[in-house]
């Protein structure tokens, strides 16, 4: 589990172009509406192919170390052989090719290509985008070994989802007519920040409100340290939320009041998981002492926060979802009509047509399963799909070895494992992890906390200095 190659880490004067570059991209990705458009998500693409090539020049010409550890050989094997897989559904005549094909050239009077995917510029576009999503991963795990980088992604979050919130609640009480500077055509009555959806805001403000809290909570520790112990605890607590930690904690309360304003059920929920696993891994990794003045006040906010702004979140779990019900019964079928080869990567839109009945007598269109994980075993078959899914448990796992394992930083874990729990709660009931500005915000906190899941003197480090810093 050691580290066999490592780059040190560097002075935090050092300036890392390509790792601004990624902080960047996370910082603009949410502005045209989550990157969900096809010209937005091909920008995305594109820009991190060219980080990923830099870095690639940078390593080659030794002007950076690789950032390697043994237990990361599982999930870039999983990522190449998930990448593979798509590849091989989409090439011409091979086994398992979907029947589809052979009815559309019955249709059409002519041959057409058998393929596994029913549409190949479906795969190709969503493997595009997955790739981006990787590289983004592992660019955040090779930066963020340095822990002031690490440092960097969180306040990047924080102060980008307070401008998100402020952007968010202004519009909606002023009246919610526009988004940007488009006439508004959706969530009329909900705060959506530059999100068309409320669930997709709901989540993508979760992530940024748990990276606020982690730097809190971490700088709230550091200055309790090396506070005067012999002052009164009250003085003591005072004097060590002035300044940093109290700045931090004042975001995470607007945009705790934008996510509750959501009014998105199973975002609040999830988002709700993801802080209780923040506190509670902070309290048991010894990051936060237990005390009830610490439970009374993170209850007594709580409750101000859901009086003030949970309102009309709390009226909508009285809604039912029989169209949500009944595409998953629908999506299942799908799932036993191709249960190891899927229609495709990529595909879900298209295919889910093919199986749509009187289950859904609704007249909406749906491109989404409303619940990731479905959608991805129809698409990919349920081999793939659960090997894409163990790849990512393996790396929360490593977070959450890390959070107990570090004497120090092990915020960048915790914060990583609580990501972890808003994504992964709310993929069964949405598809906000789809959405890529919110799946590069979370691979880039997953990869921090990989990249701090193991102590630096562990494994025998190598020291490299200078130019390794610069790339």
């Amino acid at each position: 589990m050691a580290a066999s190659i490592q780059s040190a880490p560097s002075s935090p004067r050092r300036i890392a172009p390509i790792w601004w570059g990624v902080l960047l991209l996370l910082a603009l990705a949410p502005i045209p509406f989550g990157s969900n458009r096809p010209w937005a998500w091909s920008l995305l693409s594109l820009s991190t192919a060219m980080l990923l090539a830099a870095w690639a020049i940078a390593v080659v010409r030794g002007s950076r170390t690789l950032v390697w550890r043994k237990a990361l050989t599982v999930p870039v094997v999983i990522a190449f052989a998930i990448m593979g897989w798509v590849i091989v559904s989409i090439l011409p005549e091979t086994a398992g090719s979907a029947p589809i094909w052979d009815f559309a050239s019955e249709q059409l009077g002519r041959p057409l290509t058998r393929r596994i995917s029913i549409s190949v510029d479906g795969s190709l576009v969503a493997l595009m985008r997955l790739a981006g999503y990787i590289a983004i991963f592992w660019l955040s795990v090779q930066y963020c070994r340095n822990p002031r980088r690490a440092e960097h992604l969180l306040i990047l979050l924080s102060w980008s989802g307070l401008a998100f919130a402020l952007y968010g609640l202004i519009n909606f009480y002023s009246g919610n007519t526009h988004l940007l500077w488009f006439e508004r055509w959706a969530g009329y009555e909900d705060v959506t920040a530059t999100f068309v959806n409320r669930n997709h805001y709901a989540t993508f403000a979760g992530l940024q409100l748990v990276s606020a809290l982690g730097l809190g909570i971490s700088s709230f520790r550091a200055a309790w340290r090396v506070s005067d112990a012999s002052q009164a605890r009250a003085g003591r607590i005072a004097e060590s939320l002035s300044g940093r930690p109290i700045v931090y904690l004042l975001i995470a309360v607007v945009i705790a009041t934008a996510w509750l304003q959501s009014h998105s059920r199973m975002g609040v929920v999830a988002v709700g998981i993801g802080i209780i696993g923040l506190l509670v891994l902070s309290s048991a990794t010894g990051l936060v002492r237990r005390s009830w003045w610490l439970l009374a006040v993170i209850a007594a906010i709580g409750s101000f926060l859901v009086i003030v702004s949970g309102q009309g979140v709390l009226q909508r779990f009285s809604h039912d979802d029989t169209d949500r019900f009944a595409i998953y019964s629908i999506v299942t079928d799908q799932i036993s009509a191709a249960p190891f080869t899927g229609t495709g990567y990529g595909t879900f839109a298209e295919a889910f047509l093919l199986y749509r009945d009187v289950r859904l007598p609704s007249a909406s269109t749906y491109t989404a399963a409303h619940n990731s994980y479905l959608e991805l075993a129809a698409e990919l078959g349920l081999p793939a799909a659960t090997l894409a899914v163990f790849g990512i448990l393996w790396c929360v796992g490593l977070c959450l070895i890390g959070a107990f394992r570090r004497r120090r930083d092990a915020i960048f874990p915790i914060v990583a494992v609580a990501a972890s729990l808003i994504v992964g709660v709310h993929a069964f009931f949405d598809f906000s992890v789809q959405i890529p500005a919110i799946a590069i915000s979370f691979a880039a906190l997953l990869g921090c906390g990989v990249a701090q899941s193991w102590q630096s003197e562990a494994g025998g480090d190598v020291n490299r200095a200078g130019s390794a810093a610069r790339s």
